[in-house]
């Protein structure tokens, strides 16, 4: 993610730096958000004079609309029949109509296209708030706007629009999710006195020397710990703040124990994974501290040991397990980012940002079984005579375990930051680079992967969270975007921008192979992306995809 670099002083002036079309996009934007705040306070926002000319035409902003999915009570209907053009006014009261007082509590703009001469931009916006029936709503839809400068030294109105891509999704409850932070955390002391104060928070407090990373890569692991038949949660936090383990409680709340289960580490710690390593029916924990690698041992009632450290892998910053030689023991894949320790601060550029190989180092540890020196078990690293020391320096973020080409045994997808992504092939314990072949050979700061049979002719689809930029779809769209170079890398840096990924797979011949179906299936649009998962959220057998995003928050909390 570019943003890891030190950002200048200096802040960017697309007006002085020759950008013009940026220059604009701030103007749309100022306009837009005007519109919006519009939209949600006032009675009658189509006659907003000042933002929307009188003579403003669109077509149906909210078009005859077709059910796509209605169950338990959450209905999906889009519409993209042509329609005749209307008044604005009219077209902006009709889509609203659905909401409580015809007035939505949230409108939010995207965008992600803009064009000069003449004046028009493309958005994506989003309405949702409070149904008129009751329950909730949410509309979805790209806009194409026209704006016109009624005379020298006014500001731009809207002209036209054309809606495309309408969706709205509605339901009957009140809320699908109810946030229960609270009523799970608000009676522990860690929670209250650490987490509700944030990054910014903590910052300024903790010595540099502990290695506080302020962009909050601290993962999660869940599992039950202690044999009591519910999930705990094991929190990672940055350097000087101590991990947590929340157990638990029989009433459904969680208190933190993980100084007496021996887990509350002050290293920056990045990624954690409970797994049963020794087969002794419970969950140990592996760790990626910023020093090193740990496992330690349950000892079935939620107390842990060290038992395995390896120093030559700093800087974890996820953990993946699987049998991959099918020997009975679960062996661990370690996805590493920083080449060496003084990187975590100071990140080296990686070269090229879209297909770089000069990242830190992933590790295959091989569990070796009982070891009689040390009483536990003891790995080895097997990542170069299991052939996966190929394409492995990629700023790496997330690996998935899965068997992809149904032969019985677990392949390895990684998802990378800066480099290519990676599909591993396993044969017999043995890796072989197969993502070109595969169609898989995707590059788009890969962040997150998860797997499903979403079509359900058994075998394995692939999700992938990336970053979708409104900016950097605006930016490499124009003309001047490296004016004069080699135009066959201009859709290499549209592509880093589109957002999520969608790969379906197929056998063909035996031979497997995926195809790209982010944009038909629409799932690009995952924002700022992180962890993906899929779930059957609503009980319908089919998986849907549930993806987190955000970034530090900032001056405006809402733009997550």
């Amino acid at each position: 993610m570019p943003d890891f670099f030190h950002l200048s002083a200096q802040v960017p002036d697309p007006n002085n730096d020759g950008w013009e079309s940026e220059a604009f996009n701030d103007t749309v934007n100022a306009r837009l958000n005007a519109f919006a705040a519009i939209v949600i306070t006032a009675k009658t926002p189509g006659n907003a004079a000042d933002i929307i000319s009188e003579k403003a035409t669109s077509n149906a902003l909210r078009p005859h609309l077709t059910t796509a999915f209605n169950a338990n009570g959450l209905t999906v209907q889009r519409g993209g029949a042509k329609s005749a053009t209307q008044p604005f006014a009219t077209a902006l009261t009709s889509m609203l109509n659905p909401f409580k007082g015809g007035r939505p509590e949230r409108v939010k703009f995207k965008v992600h296209n803009v064009m000069v001469a003449p004046q028009a931009c493309e958005a994506y916006i989003e309405v949702s708030g409070a149904a008129a029936d009751g329950g909730r709503i949410e509309q979805h839809a790209n806009w194409k706007i026209n704006w016109e400068k009624p005379g020298t030294g006014s500001e731009l109105r809207i002209k036209s629009v054309a809606a495309a891509g309408f969706e709205e999704v509605t339901s009957a409850a009140p809320t699908i999710f109810t946030d229960a932070t609270a009523a799970v955390l608000g009676g522990d002391d860690a929670f209250n006195g650490q987490y509700l104060f944030g990054n910014s928070h903590w910052r300024a407090r903790i010595d540099a020397f502990n290695r506080f990373f302020k962009f909050g890569h601290n993962g999660i692991a869940v599992a039950d710990v202690n044999g009591d038949g519910l999930d705990d949660v094991y929190s990672c936090q940055t350097g000087g703040l101590p991990n947590r383990l929340f157990l638990q409680q029989a009433d459904g709340s969680a208190r933190d124990g993980a100084a007496s289960a021996g887990v509350d580490f002050l290293d920056s710690t990045r990624g954690a994974l409970f797994a049963d390593f020794d087969n002794d029916g419970d969950q140990d924990l592996a760790l990626g501290l910023n020093g090193a690698l740990m496992i330690l041992q349950n000892d079935g009632g939620g107390k842990f040991a060290p038992r395995v450290r390896f120093p030559t892998v700093m800087n974890a910053f996820s953990l993946a397990a699987a049998d991959y030689d099918q020997d009975g023991l679960l062996d661990l894949y370690v996805c590493r980012y920083y080449a060496e320790q003084e990187d975590g601060a100071d990140l080296a550029a990686p070269v090229p940002y879209f297909d770089a190989n000069n990242g830190g180092a992933n590790f295959l540890l091989h569990n070796e079984g009982l070891d009689k020196a040390s009483g536990w078990l003891t790995f080895s690293d097997a990542t170069a005579t299991a052939g996966l020391d190929v394409n492995n320096r990629r700023f790496s973020f997330a690996a998935v375990w899965d068997d992809f080409d149904n032969d019985g045994d677990s392949d390895l997808y990684v998802a990378n930051d800066f480099g290519k992504n990676n599909l591993y092939l396993n044969t017999r314990g043995k890796f072989s680079d197969a993502t070109a072949k595969t169609g898989l050979e995707d590059s788009a700061f890969g962040m997150s992967a998860a797997t499903a049979d979403i079509n359900r002719d058994g075998i394995t689809d692939l999700y992938v969270g990336n970053m979708f930029s409104s900016a950097g779809n605006r930016v490499t769209q124009q003309a001047q975007f490296r004016g004069g170079r080699d135009a066959t890398f201009r859709p290499v840096f549209q592509r880093l921008a589109r957002g999520n990924s969608m790969f379906r797979a197929r056998l063909d011949g035996g031979q497997l192979a995926y195809e790209d179906v982010s944009v038909e299936a629409g799932v690009t649009l995952g924002r700022w992306s992180w962890g993906s998962i899929f779930m059957d959220v609503n009980n319908d057998g089919w998986e849907d995809v549930f993806v987190a995003n955000g970034f530090v928050t900032g001056r405006e909390p809402d733009d997550l």
